[in-house]
């Protein structure tokens, strides 16, 4: 009887969710992202009232988690930097605390699935270091060393994303050229396909010709429908995830690396490329065979990453650096 609201902030979309101790879904809704940050926490809240009124929760609410792709000071609540958003150096937290009355959270998208990871995974047999890769509209890696989530001095652990694999690479969403993310995100995928300029990219270009919304799923379906041009952006973007994988490795050898996002859905038909970029990079053999473990993209990782920052403190989760 204990719940916890989890919002994970998108460019493209948000995601809402009510879920209890668990992480079991009771409720969940999906809708376009605001970029104003008071029109934000007012829809928010809105929204909230209204998921509570239908499920008759609140009472029992414990707080509510909230995940965004970018660096956030978890202390404070404050967005250092979101690129994708347009968020810099902002407090949400108290403006929806003040909305909404709950206790809330903000944590860095891929923080929270790592933290998920360890909340969910007990046992003597979960390994006790691993990388947590989220792939959506961009890359976010989570790291967890000898138990302990890293944070880093100024919050910024783990932003592999934004690493250059080539510095006259495309211009990534957050100024730099050829970063990880510009060449391995969702976005940057569908902007290999239809030609978009990733750094100037707006939602409204996410809709096709019949004004329907297109996603990364659209594409996969493209390419296993035999459409070359897909096929090709699938599999560039596979190689270039493997080089950024090859990254981490090298950086802090974990025990395996998880793999969340829309386009694991195709591992089928990317897992050779990946492991190809990955081979190229890696400095030793044992390196290169670092197990690859895929997290259903049905489950929705990153939301239970939100609820996690809720729910885990109340299992004693493990300590963070």
């Amino acid at each position: 009887n204990r719940f916890a609201i989890a919002v994970d902030v998108r460019f493209s979309k948000t995601y809402l969710m009510l879920a209890d101790f668990s992480g079991q879904q009771l409720a969940l809704e999906t809708y376009d992202t605001i970029f104003s940050i008071p029109a934000f926490v007012k829809d928010l809240a809105s929204r909230i009232r209204r998921m509570a009124k239908n499920n008759g929760f609140l009472a029992n609410c414990e707080g509510i988690g909230v995940v965004v792709p970018g660096m956030v000071d978890q202390r404070t609540g404050r967005i250092l930097n979101a690129p994708a958003l347009g968020w810099t150096g902002v407090d949400i937290r108290d403006r929806i605390v003040a909305a909404t009355g709950l206790p809330v959270h903000i944590e860095n998208s891929a923080r929270a699935c790592a933290l998920a990871q360890l909340w969910l995974e007990r046992g003597d047999s979960r390994p006790q270091s691993f990388a947590y890769v989220s792939i959506s509209d961009g890359v976010g890696v989570g790291i967890v060393v000898n138990g302990e989530l890293l944070r880093g001095h100024d919050q910024i652990a783990g932003e592999f994303g934004h690493l250059a694999l080539n510095v006259d690479g495309p211009r990534c969403m957050c100024g730099a050229k050829g970063c990880w993310e510009a060449y391995s995100s969702n976005l940057a995928i569908l902007s290999n396909y239809f030609g978009w300029n990733l750094s100037k990219l707006s939602p409204k270009a996410l809709q096709d010709s019949e004004q329907d919304p297109f996603t990364i799923l659209g594409l996969i379906e493209r390419a296993r429908g035999g459409d070359a041009k897909a096929i090709a952006a699938i599999e560039s973007s596979a190689r270039f995830l493997g080089l950024g994988l090859a990254m981490i490795v090298n950086a802090i050898n974990p025990d395996c690396i998880y793999l969340s996002g829309e386009i694991t859905t195709a591992w089928d038909m990317i897992e050779g490329m990946v492991r190809k970029g990955l081979g190229e990079r890696a400095l030793t053999e044992a390196a290169a065979r670092t197990p690859l473990l895929l997290t259903p993209t049905q489950d929705y990782p990153r939301l239970k990453g939100a609820a996690a920052l809720i729910a885990a403190p109340t299992f004693a989760a493990p300590r963070v650096a």
